[in-house]
């Protein structure tokens, strides 16, 4: 397990607010992490705020959603500094700000229309809640964040300490049921947060996560415990009592 003494870590914070990230529980869950790690697999990375802050020799972050993987990318394949050009001029070309909500829509409409991953992450400065979402269509469709969302000091710092620490980092753009336990080797270690399905949330409309994901989920989950790999998961817990456990 983790060595460090809780009260001398700091940790990075994803620029992304998405829904179910792990930020505030990194101090209980890192712990239990081994300290040797070869590769590390998020296989629901969202956001990616553990892989952010996990020690291996190697990480790899999957997401179903193609629209992160496509912004993940464009990040790593972009300079920081043309990031920052691509965000500042969106800004200055849509006229963006707090009030302006006109110029936030007709982003949103040309992000649709054309898909230019860099744009996505501008419309999520913006958007309410700095929120991430999609219709069935792969349309971006959250409102904007009047009076409240931006392009802050706060997202940019942590935007750039984000850009330098993904460079190592794979990516990934498939179903978790597309991992095969064998490729999995006695060191890896395998952290599974899946959608929950007892809970109402953004990532479980449009059939996100349905019952039919959720019991091939645990086909696959018991598929990596036959193989008696090092599997941390997530068990939630909702104020009615109801849990799925594992």
């Amino acid at each position: 397990m983790y060595k460090e003494k809780e009260a001398d870590v700091k940790y990075l914070k994803s620029p992304l607010n998405y829904t179910g990230g792990k930020f505030k529980l990194l101090k209980q869950i890192l712990p239990l992490f081994p300290e040797k790690i070869e590769t590390f697999y998020d296989l629901f990375a969202g956001g990616c705020n553990v892989a952010l802050n996990v020690k291996a020799d190697r990480i790899v972050c999957n997401d179903i959603l193609t629209q992160l993987i496509n912004l993940y990318e464009a990040f790593k394949e972009n300079t920081v500094s043309d990031v920052y050009a691509h965000i500042e001029n969106r800004i200055k070309e849509y006229q963006l700000t707090k009030e302006n909500k006109d110029g936030y829509l007709e982003l949103r409409k040309y992000y649709n229309e054309n898909k230019e991953p860099l744009d996505l992450f501008v419309l999520i400065c913006y958007a309410f809640n700095n929120s991430i979402r999609f219709n069935s269509k792969g349309g971006f469709n959250i409102p904007f964040g009047k009076n409240r969302s931006s392009y802050n000091k706060s997202i940019r710092n942590r935007l750039e300490h984000f850009l330098q620490s993904i460079v190592n980092i794979e990516f990934e753009n498939k179903s978790f049921m597309d991992f095969e336990s064998t490729q999995f080797k006695e060191d890896d270690f395998v952290y599974i947060d899946p959608p929950y399905l007892i809970t109402v949330a953004n990532y479980n409309e449009n059939d996100g996560w349905c019952e039919d994901r959720e019991k091939n989920y645990i086909i696959f989950l018991m598929c990596l415990i036959k193989k008696e790999l090092d599997l941390p998961y997530q068990m939630f817990l909702n104020t009615k009592g109801k849990a799925m456990i594992f």
